[in-house]
């Protein structure tokens, strides 16, 4: 980083979320076997970091000294922000709050973000896009939170075939006009999130395999 400074490495283990706390406050939540590499103390004009893997960042904001992340595939920089970053196949970098500039490390080229947006950069084919997508559910692993934002049970339960590998069969009579707000604690096992479910949705479940059919109570 042309500093001299100590580098200071963190590994999540396998399987863990681990929180680092970097020199100015930025916190930073690595997933499954994540490596980062910073500098004990930032310089004066700049704040870079180095990662391998996903983690997800919540940047101290401080416009005079930009913040950056860069992987082997790509760069992103940031002024004080939320994002989720993911360097697997495709490198993804996923914004929830505020603004990042994503770069590809082979002039794949440079775009910028708002918020509820993912940029993939795919190694195979050099190409640089952009999705919109539900930004916080790249996210959900970092604090195990499923949130819902006026979500009608076709959205709730798509998320959930997602996080559980599951697939749902809602009964044709379902109520699907109404919407609810809130957050879901993802559990280790499909049953327990139904039943918090039915706390506030009027359902009733089965179970056969990893087919669950949903009905109105």
């Amino acid at each position: 980083n042309g500093t001299g400074q100590e580098m200071m490495v963190a590994v999540a283990n396998e399987g863990i979320v681990k929180e680092v706390v970097l020199p100015d406050g930025t916190k930073v939540w690595l997933n499954n076997s994540a490596t980062l590499k910073y500098p004990r103390e930032f310089s004066e004009k700049e704040r870079n970091v180095h990662l391998e893997g996903e983690a997800y960042f919540e940047v101290t904001k401080n416009r005079h000294k930009p913040f950056t992340v860069q992987s082997d595939a790509m760069r992103v920089r940031v002024l004080g922000t939320t994002f989720n970053f993911k360097r697997c196949r495709i490198a993804e970098a996923t914004l929830i709050e505020g603004e990042i500039e994503v770069k590809g490390n082979k002039e794949e080229g440079q775009i910028i973000l708002a918020p509820g947006q993912r940029a993939e950069l795919n190694k195979n084919n050099g190409r640089l896009t952009v999705k919109q997508v539900d930004a916080k559910m790249d996210a959900v692993w970092h604090n195990n939170l499923i949130p819902f934002q006026k979500a009608d049970i076709f959205t709730i339960t798509k998320a959930l075939e997602r996080f559980y590998d599951v697939k749902i069969i809602l009964s044709p009579d379902i109520q699907s006009n109404k919407t609810y707000s809130g957050v879901l604690k993802r559990k280790s096992d499909i049953e327990s999130v139904l039943k918090s479910l039915q706390n506030s949705i009027p359902i009733d479940y089965k179970i056969v395999g990893s087919n669950i059919f949903i009905s109105p109570k």
